[in-house]
């Protein structure tokens, strides 16, 4: 039972709520017992954390806090008394079938959607521009419901990765509301496709929209003038999808 904030394993749990120290410690927080239970299927948990008075089975190593210490570390108003402190590793995408690039969406809800929607419609992986929402904030995390942990992810300069998907034969498309987009049920399903969303205001960057081999629209009603992001991407990932 650790009983002091000022115990050293605590003062890093509590820096993990902020980006930096997770990238410097390469470690994050999951909470719940849905989360930790899928953080524990993917092999990623260095040690769980349980509020006192909460009883969880689990074969990890495990540290009990005071109740005021464990709410120091929760982001939710309702907390289940679990916690796993999880090693990040580093994402690796075996496949070019199907992919998604996204760049520079700050909400965490709609990174989270993204990644869901991305393992549901069997998606290869996730390429993100290096000013996109870190995948491990706490909103992001919850929101793919344990998805992160069943997807490749990687971070990086997004005109980088387009050219070198395109020597490699994949078809690169911006979702963008350009009045010469195709429209996506028009546009053939090649057997190596990547589609390129942006950020909630600004869109993609108009050099990435220039770099790829077309821009794409979801046709809708007229009355609609666009769609949140989120929704946006899990339509083209459904349509385009790696089931079939």
């Amino acid at each position: 039972m650790i009983i002091s904030k000022d115990n050293a394993k605590y003062k890093i749990w509590v820096k993990l709520l902020q980006k930096k120290y997770r990238q410097k410690e390469q470690l994050f927080l999951v909470e719940g017992e849905h989360l930790v239970l899928e953080a524990k299927k993917a092999g990623v948990i260095v040690e769980v954390l349980l509020c006192e008075g909460i009883s969880f089975d689990i074969d990890v190593p495990v540290t009990y806090l005071t109740k005021s210490l464990f709410e120091r570390l929760t982001t939710t108003i309702t907390t289940a008394g679990i916690i796993a402190v999880c090693q990040i590793k580093e994402g690796h995408i075996k496949k070019h079938h199907r992919l998604l690039l996204v760049d520079g969406i700050q909400d965490p809800g709609n990174l989270g959607t993204l990644i869901r929607s991305a393992l549901a419609f069997e998606f290869d992986g996730l390429i993100i521009s290096e000013d996109t929402v870190d995948i491990y904030n706490e909103k992001v995390v919850r929101a793919t419901q344990g998805a992160l942990f069943n997807l490749a992810i990687i971070r990086g300069c997004l005109m980088d990765y387009v050219a070198t998907l395109q020597k490699s034969g994949v078809k690169v498309y911006a979702a963008t509301l350009n009045d010469d987009a195709l429209v996506a049920r028009d546009v053939m399903p090649h057997e190596q496709i990547a589609f390129i969303v942006g950020n909630e205001g600004a869109g993609i960057r108009d050099s990435l929209v220039e770099a790829s081999d077309g821009s794409i629209v979801i046709e809708m009603a007229s009355c609609v003038e666009s769609l949140n992001v989120g929704v946006a991407g899990s339509i083209l990932m459904y349509h385009f999808n790696g089931l079939k």
